[in-house]
Order: structure tokens, then sequence, then C-alpha cells
């Protein structure tokens, strides 16, 4: 069965492999260092370490200023201009020299601003890594370290609240709730170690609560965050030319290409058949120059720096809408495929109650279950999806608000979570002084507490129908199917009567509260009209691959989805290219895995390719993409 209180479900084991499997492949041969995680590593130990894999830092190339600068006058084009400008300038043509002049310095200049926003962003990119953290070297002593400076061997401390700052292979300590949205996009969080997800805590993931701890096993580049904000790093470093760009120059190399034969032709016929050269060559050459200026398109790059410039004026005015990248907008009109992030993309990134696949069982209504867990519930644990999810689901349920105010329910105590018995356990009052038991949590531990082992929880017991195999079988069911369809699932149970002083009290199995990350309201019509252009959707997200078939079934796309492993584990790179194309989308990828795709679609198939995305899991593959486009609400 599945839960959803933060713990890793068995849905998830093919992501945690491919983690794990990617940090196993890449992991330093450690060698000699002393991996005594009481004592750390000795300063030249960690200097060793230093010169042969370098800082724990992403290298950036520092482009000078006036590089960029100068870059702006190199190219076919500019370089025609330039040739038009001083031909003018060597026969004395000083009014067009001028004008020709100004047209390739205004040019310069917005290009040269477009290139420097670039600079800055980039700059900031790889300066925001940047922080500290505790480390034991020399014998065991804790030291604060920037975590530029730690080494493959070093052993570090975690604690809640810091951001993972390498690839962290958990040693002794709490276990770890650790927040992995900016590898995976997804809000619940993680526990490391665990036999799903493994003992190793990526580097960028942030720690939500805990304390540990683990030796760092990658830095730098060799971390998967890492290589990823190096692909980001490296396609900025790079001028690309967009597919409009490219268009527009085949164009004008044909359209030139044509006047230099005319032009040769004229000079060749004006110069020697009316002897020209002989008696005018001056006007011979002026006027062999007036056809070939005339033909050159001087003045192309400032009109269409302009008409793109006022669309994206418009466009930011109108709707919204920031253009980072000028050629982009119409580069839009030439994309054949938008991928597509799910998790705040696609949807609201906010785990909801579905409330017409809710499960009563008999003796209960759907309001009864949604009436219970909210009673089982925190209402101040704001940063908590599941709780979060619950009380907006009971906001929004009239009957289960109206039995509340009737009975006069108020909890009295709370039982927070635990990651060990995995339920909360809720004690609530009426007026008339009568108490009542309620739990929520992993439907096979609210049914029987002893499921999978008996735990150190005060309050033990067994539902009344917890012997009868067709109540089992029809509750087993149930949560499978709402599993398979990728929701998340809550038991509810409920007992008349105090458990902490009473272990004879009758529980009573209530139902089962389906939970999805749903679509945004306009997600399905955007899908819609984007198939009406002829442009094709696939979905790539680092949800399951059944959470990522639900949400391709809800919003029009179809569900062909793979899992991100099928990319990386695949052998014969053209069934590797086929899959890609013929795939609806991917789940339980790692933003290697989103880039690879884009990336295969655009140079594979040459087509021009669209990413959408709204976290920093995406930037490789935005960055990636001929058409990147991030959403409101990034995170």
């Amino acid at each position: 069965m599945t839960e959803a209180t933060g713990q890793p479900t068995a849905d998830d084991a093919h992501l945690a492999a491919a983690e794990e499997g990617s940090v196993k492949s890449s992991t330093v041969d450690l060698g000699s260092i002393d991996t005594d995680s009481t004592k750390g590593l000795t300063d030249a130990e960690v200097e060793q370490a230093r010169d042969k894999h370098g800082l724990n830092e992403i290298p950036a190339e520092t482009t000078p200023l006036y590089k960029l600068f100068v870059r702006q006058f190199i190219g076919f084009l500019p370089l025609l201009i330039e040739i038009a400008a001083l031909v003018s300038l060597a026969v004395g043509d000083y009014p067009d020299f001028g004008i020709i002049f100004s047209i390739l310095i205004i040019n310069a200049i917005l290009g040269f601003r477009e290139e420097y926003h670039a600079k800055k962003s980039l700059d900031e990119l790889s300066n925001s890594i940047e922080s500290e953290t505790t480390a034991l070297r020399n014998g065991g002593v804790a030291v604060v370290v920037p975590t530029t400076q730690l080494v493959p061997g070093d052993i570090c401390f975690l604690v809640g609240g810091c951001v993972v700052p390498a690839d962290v292979k958990w040693l002794r300590g709490d276990k770890m709730t650790i927040d992995t949205a900016a590898l995976t996009g997804e809000p619940i969080p993680r526990k490391y170690p665990s036999p799903d997800y493994g003992a190793v805590m990526l580097s960028g993931t942030t720690v939500r609560a805990g304390e540990c701890y683990g030796q760092v096993m990658l830095t730098g580049t060799n971390t998967e965050i890492g290589q990823a904000q190096a692909d980001v790093l490296k396609d900025k470093s790079v001028r690309v030319v967009s597919v409009f760009q490219k268009k527009i120059m085949i164009v004008v190399q044909a359209l030139v290409s044509f006047s230099i034969a005319v032009v040769l032709a004229v000079l060749l016929v004006d110069g020697i058949v009316y002897d020209g050269f002989k008696t005018s060559p001056r006007d011979t050459i002026l006027t062999a120059l007036g056809i070939l200026i005339s033909a050159i398109p001087v003045a192309l790059p400032l009109v269409l720096q302009v008409n793109l410039a006022l669309g994206a004026a418009f466009l930011a005015k109108k709707h919204h809408a920031i253009v980072t990248s000028i050629p982009a907008l119409q580069d839009i009109a030439s994309m054949s495929i938008l991928c597509s992030d799910k998790t705040g993309t696609l949807t609201t990134a906010k785990m909801s109650i579905i409330p017409q696949s809710i499960y009563a069982e008999e003796g209960f209504t759907k309001d009864d279950v949604t009436m219970y867990a909210y009673l089982c519930a925190n209402s101040d644990k704001k940063d908590d999806p599941i709780d979060r999810a619950v009380v907006f689901a009971f906001e929004k349920c009239e009957g289960a608000k109206k039995k509340v105010e009737e009975e006069g329910y108020k909890q009295d105590t709370l039982i927070g979570f635990n990651p060990e018995v995995k339920r909360v356990v809720a004690f609530v009052s009426t007026p008339g002084g009568k108490i009542t038991t309620i739990a929520k949590g992993l439907p096979a531990k609210v049914i029987d507490t002893e499921a999978g082992g008996k735990d150190s929880a005060e309050c033990q017991w067994k539902v009344e129908m917890a012997h009868d195999e067709t109540f089992m079988e029809r509750i087993t069911q149930t949560d499978k199917g709402l599993s398979s369809a990728g929701y998340k699932t809550i038991g509810i149970a409920v007992a008349e009567g105090d458990a902490r002083t009473d272990d004879k009290i009758i529980w009573k199995f209530v139902g089962l509260l389906p939970m999805l990350d749903p679509p945004r309201e306009d997600t399905a019509n955007t899908i819609e009209s984007l198939h009406l252009a002829n442009i094709s959707v696939k979905m790539i997200t680092g949800d399951h691959v059944n959470v990522g078939k639900e949400t391709a079934r809800l919003i029009g796309l179809g569900t062909n989805i793979h899992p991100g492993e099928a990319i990386r584990n695949a052998t014969n790179p053209e069934e590797r290219k086929q899959m890609i194309w013929d795939a609806d989308g991917f789940a339980a990828v790692l933003p290697s895995d989103k880039r690879e795709v884009v990336l295969c679609l655009r140079n594979d198939y040459g087509i021009v390719v669209g990413m959408t995305g709204d976290g920093v899991n995406d930037a490789p593959a935005l960055s990636a993409a001929q058409v990147g486009i991030t959403v409101e609400g990034v995170h």
C-alpha cells in the first residue's frame, strides 16, 4: 500500500535505484584516504584530494566586456556591412559611409546589451553555491569551512535547514528528511537512509529535519546538480544563433551571392567592354558598389532587433511575459515539440485531496473521511504538504464542517508523525467530555499497527475487520487501484474512547484519502491548443511513472510514459533515439535526463524544441532548448 506522510513508497524504488546508480558509477576512488567517521581527514590528505579532484565549485570562463563588444562585429552579415563601409570610405563616398557605420554601431550596441545581461545571469549562477559547512578534520576537530573547500573523503555535519554541499553518504545520526525538489521538482520530502532511496544525499537538496554526519563522495561538476549547472554555464558561454536567425541568413547569403555575381558581371562588362577601367575607373567602381550596397540588407539587423523588441515589450505589458532572448519570439513559430516539466508547470505543485476519488468504508461517508482526517491534522503546519491538503479539503467540504460544528469536536492532543510508526494519532473531545481517538497514516499501519513488525508507539491496535479476508482484499485492491492511477493514499481509522487508557476500545476503518498534485485549471485547454497548432507535447517529470500517467490522462496527453532509467540504461543509440521520439513523456528523471531528451530531439531529429519548467532542476533542459519557457510560480 502507498502512503503520503513524507515516507518513500515502493513506487519510488526505480528512481532511488537510478539516483544510487548514478552515484556509484561516478563515485571517486577514495583510495588510501582515512574514512574513519570520527577523525576526518588530515590537512595533508585534504590537499592531496584537492589536487586530484579540484575545488567543490563549478568553474566558469570569464569573458571580458571588450570581447563581448568585439564579438558583435564578427559574422557573415556584419562582415559584409564592414566591407561595404570600407569600400565607401575608399572611394570617398562619405555620406554612405556614415550611414552604414552608424547602423553597424547601433546593431553592435543592441547585441552587446543582450549578451551583457546573459553574462550577469551566468555570474550570479556561478556564485550561488557559495556557503559554509562544518567538517571534521585532523583527528575529529570540527571546523567551519567554505563548501568550495570540501573534498571527497571529508566528513561533514548536516543539520536541518542547510543545503547538502556535495553528494554525501549518510554515516551516523538521525534519519534525515531531505527536500529533493532541486533535483526532482517534487514537493514531498524523502528519508535518508532508506531501502528505497539508499544512503547518498545528493548535492543541492535541502535538509528539512535531522542531524547527521556524512562522508563526501562527489564534489563540483561530478555531482548531479553540479553537472546540471555546468551544462547551463556551457550553454551560456557559447553564442547561439537562433533558428530564425539561421533562416534569415540563408536568404541573405543567397541574395548576396547573386548580387556578387551581378557586380562582377557589371565590372567586367563596364570595365572591359566599355573601357571603364581606362576612361572612368572611379565611376565604374561606384556603379558596382552601388549595386552591392543596395543588395546588402545593411539595416536588416537593426530592423529585426527593433521589431522583435517591440513584440517583447507588448508581451511584457499585456501578458506579463518577460522575454530574455528576443529571437526566441520567432523560434516559437517554428517549434514542433514542447517538452514540459509536470510539478508546478502542468500542475499546481500542491498536493490536493481528490474528493470524487475518496473511498469510504461501509457505515461512513466521504464527508466523514474528510472530517476525521482534518481532526487528525495540524492546521499550523503550513509547510507540510499532507496536512495542508487535508485542511484545504476540509474547508471546501460543507458536510464535514457542519458535522464538526454540530458535534462540537475539539482536538486536545496530537501525537505527530514518526518515521518508525508511520501514522499520526489525535485525541478529540466533545463538550460532553466524550473522547474519540483518530489515526491517520500509512493504510497498512492504520489497519494493524503490527503490520511489518511491532513498533514502539504507545497506542497499538487492529481494526475490528482486520481478520476478515474479504475486507482486507477489498481495501488492498482499492488502495492498489488508487496507487496504480498515481494517487498517494492516507488511511483513516477511528475509535470511540481514549486509546491511551483503554486498549480494549473498538477501532473502525473509516476510509482512504487519495491525494494528487492536480493539473492547473488551464493546462488541458493549453495542451489542446498546442495540438491544434501541430505541436507535440512530452511531459518530463521527477515524479513516479504512475503519477505521470494519471496526470497525462487528466490533461489530455498520451500515457506512453517511460522511466528515466530507460534513458540512462539504453545501450543501443538508435533504439534510445526512437524511444525518445515515440514516448509521450518520461518520469522519475534527473536533470540530466531532461536535458538528454531535449538534445536528442534537437540534434538527432533536427527540429525546434521548446522546454517549460519552473525550478532549478529544469535549468539544464531550458538552456539546451531553442525555446526555453519558465512559468509563473518559480520555486
